[in-house]
Formats: C-alpha cells, structure tokens, sequence
C-alpha cells in the first residue's frame, strides 16, 4: 500500500483506493492554461499551494491567493485560470447532500479564533495551526487546515491518532529548501511511513500515529485535510494520543 507521493505522481486524480484510504481522492493541479473543474458526487477542497487564481463557478468568482482553499458542493463547475501560472491541490470526499461554495481566505483567518497556536517553544514542539474549515463550515465530511512548525520543529505532538473517526492528507509546500521527516505507525518498531518530505510531497494517513518534524533552516509547513469516515462526524478533537509522551494536545 503507497502512501507517500512526490509531487509529479499526482498529476492525475487518485482514487482513495490507490492512497490506502476508503474516501478521499487526491490531485494536483498545475494551472499554466484555464482548467476546468467538475465535483460530480464529491465535495471538494481545493487548495492554492502556489500562484495566484482566478475562478469562476455558479455566479461566483474571485481571486485565491497561497494559502487560501475553495469548497465546491456536488454537482458543480469551476474553471480557473492564472496569468503567472499557479497550483492547486484538489480533494475530495463523497456527499449525498447540498451544500454551498465558499472562498476560505487565509489572511481573514489569520485574524480571528481558527488561527490556534500549539505547544511550547522551550521543547521544541510550538507551531500555528490555521483551522480553515472547521466544524463551523458547512461540509459532510472535511476538516481541513494549513499548519506551520518552528524551525527545527515537531509538530501534530504528542503523537495522536484518529483512524476509525478521520482519515487525514498532508501536502507539504512553501518549503523552499527545507525539509521535514514524516513518521505514520500504529507500532514504533514497525513504521507505516518513515520519509524525508520536501515541497510538493504527499503523505496519506488512514490510520496510526503521524508526527512530523522540520529542519532547522525553515521548519515544515503542510496543510492537512481530514475526511470523516462517518459523513457529518466532524469532532475535531476526537482523538487519541500516544500515552508515553502526553494526554492531550498542547
């Protein structure tokens, strides 16, 4: 079962088959010409990791700038388009309901309570999470958000899991030349993903513990996507963390 992508592997959509997962798919995006973008029976997430996006879908239309996410409901069509070229990350996750677009800025929840900071500088493990859909946004299944480590950095600590509740995507982007080490185990002498992870790489974490470290030269930023296996589950702290290093996250 694969579970770590670089970057070039996923320029053609992913069934949550081929990632060992039972709901998300996964694509990258590299927008040089318009493209257009249809949800079928998915919700989508879509995220900009890089360039700046111009969109159009069912009366909507705007601009998605690094590190904002759109949400299309099912049944829809988006067509984008960059003139200095741009990427996205496309997710999605099955729904049998109506919900409605929304444009998640990053810069608007930088300002207000879903920017969350975590852990302590003294140990090494302080990092900015940015919550961008929340249980607050109307989706069947995501919680996603964007996360942001110290340099030199853990982050996703103390090791926590939440398998039978989410699966979760990380992608990896705004690194430049720093890197990461991504860990995924359920037993730490048998790692399910033990991987050096640099800008444009993808982990899949259907279950097992997955904390994650940066470099000193530029710590590690990611964004995580969550997909309820359960459609409208979406308890952010539903989770179990690994006893030896904590009880709960900090």
């Amino acid at each position: 079962m694969k579970q770590f992508f670089h970057k070039d592997e996923l320029l053609s959509k992913h069934s949550p088959e081929e990632m060992g997962l039972r709901y998300g798919s996964v694509q990258r995006i590299e927008v040089q010409e318009p493209v257009c973008l249809e949800s079928g029976e998915e919700e989508l997430c879509i995220l900009v990791i890089d360039g700046e996006i111009e969109y159009e879908t069912d009366g909507f239309s705007g601009t998605a700038v690094m590190p904002d996410m759109l949400y299309l409901p099912t049944h829809s069509r988006i067509r984008f388009s960059a003139k200095h070229g741009g990427t996205l990350m496309r997710y999605g996750a099955p729904c049998s309901r109506e919900t409605k677009f929304g444009h998640i800025r990053f810069a608007e929840a930088d300002q207000d309570d879903r920017h969350k900071v975590y852990g302590k500088t003294e140990d090494g493990t302080r990092r900015d999470v940015w919550n961008m859909i929340d249980e607050n946004f109307d989706s069947s299944r995501f919680l996603t958000g964007v996360c942001k480590g110290s340099n030199g950095g853990w982050t996703a600590w103390p090791p926590h899991e939440h398998g039978r509740e989410r699966e979760e995507i990380y992608v990896y982007f705004n690194m430049g030349d720093s890197f990461g080490a991504q860990f995924v185990y359920d037993e730490m002498d048998k790692p399910i993903v033990a991987e050096i992870v640099r800008d444009g790489d993808v982990v899949t974490i259907p279950h097992g513990y997955h904390p994650n470290v940066g470099c000193p030269c530029g710590g590690i930023f990611y964004a995580y996507v969550m997909v309820s296996t359960t459609a409208e589950d979406r308890n952010f702290m539903a989770l179990r963390t690994q006893k030896i290093y904590g009880d709960r996250l900090e």
